[in-house]
């Protein structure tokens, strides 16, 4: 179990990542969703080691990131501007990993490259940006790691070996528990293969749920009633409103209200037409980010 609270980072006067608090099951798959710039990076720094906390805390099955480094052993980081020894190749970086990572497992590995098609002794800085990202993925999966980080997690690999590698992390996941963390801004990423999400929108934390429950978040309701109306019509107290449009006479209006009260709600209004229709992750994300 990976808990963060209230973790703060700040670079000179800005503030990368404001009290964000995070919960991440032990063997699950969580997707942390946010736009450029949102705070993801940051965040997997920080639990990697590479960046210090200025507040709040991390802890891995209840042990403390700052206070037991330790914990980190067998946490691996992929992160999206990936690095290579110069001159490198995947067969020395494996060698290097054999001897840094206790969980290397050189059987997996050649399995891994073979499957895949990699180029062992090519070396990985003439290789392409889809290649570099195999690779590393490769040698992470290979270390057999009980968490792993992948910031970006398939920017670069073909349709075919996007699906490959969902299948070889999902297996991971259902095999021996490992807990994947994905920081993305790709809502396809996390609706194919997360088990919940956190969606991060400048440093902070706007929803945390299951991912089924976040699809549910909003309420989203095309109506018309027998006469011109606004806003105003469709609102009662307690109603929260996050978007009201109208196109002639009908309105589509998104609510952060339980459906069945919304429904409710609307049809004591006696409404010509009504439809509660369902949003994707991504109109999720919009609203909830506005």
């Amino acid at each position: 179990m990976i808990n963060a609270t209230n973790v703060t980072k700040k670079f000179g006067g800005f503030t990368a990542l404001d009290s964000v608090n995070i919960s991440v099951e032990t063997g699950s798959i969580f997707g942390l969703v946010g736009s450029n710039g949102a705070g993801k990076s940051t965040f997997m720094r920080i639990m990697s080691g590479v960046y210090r906390l200025d507040g709040g805390s991390i802890a891995i099955d209840g042990r403390d990131i700052s206070e037991s480094p330790d914990v980190r052993k067998n946490l691996i980081y992929v992160p999206d501007d990936l690095y290579f020894i110069p001159n490198s190749h995947m067969d020395g970086m494996a060698r290097l990993c054999k001897n840094c990572r206790v969980g290397f497992d050189e059987k997996l590995y050649a399995e891994l490259a073979g499957q895949f098609g990699a180029e062992r002794k090519k070396q990985i800085h003439s290789m392409s940006k889809g290649m570099k990202r195999q690779a590393a993925l490769i040698l992470a999966i290979a270390s057999r790691p009980d968490i792993l980080l992948i910031d970006e997690t398939f920017d670069g690999l073909d349709v075919i070996k996007r699906h490959a590698m969902k299948e070889i992390l999902c297996q991971a996941v259902a095999d021996r528990g490992l807990t994947v963390i994905l920081a993305t801004h790709s809502m396809r990423e996390v609706d194919d293969m997360c088990d919940s999400i956190a969606m991060l929108h400048k440093g902070r934390i706007t929803l945390q749920s299951e991912l089924d429950e976040a699809k549910t978040a909003l309420c989203k309701v095309q109506i018309a009633f027998g006469e011109d109306f606004d806003k105003g019509a469709v609102e009662w107290d307690g109603a929260n409103i996050v978007d009201f449009s109208k196109d002639g006479t009908v309105a589509t209006v998104i609510y952060e209200n339980d459906r069945e009260q919304v429904e409710r709600q609307l049809r004591e209004k006696n409404p010509l037409l009504i439809n509660v229709l369902p949003l994707s992750l991504e109109e999720v994300f919009i609203y909830k980010n506005r």
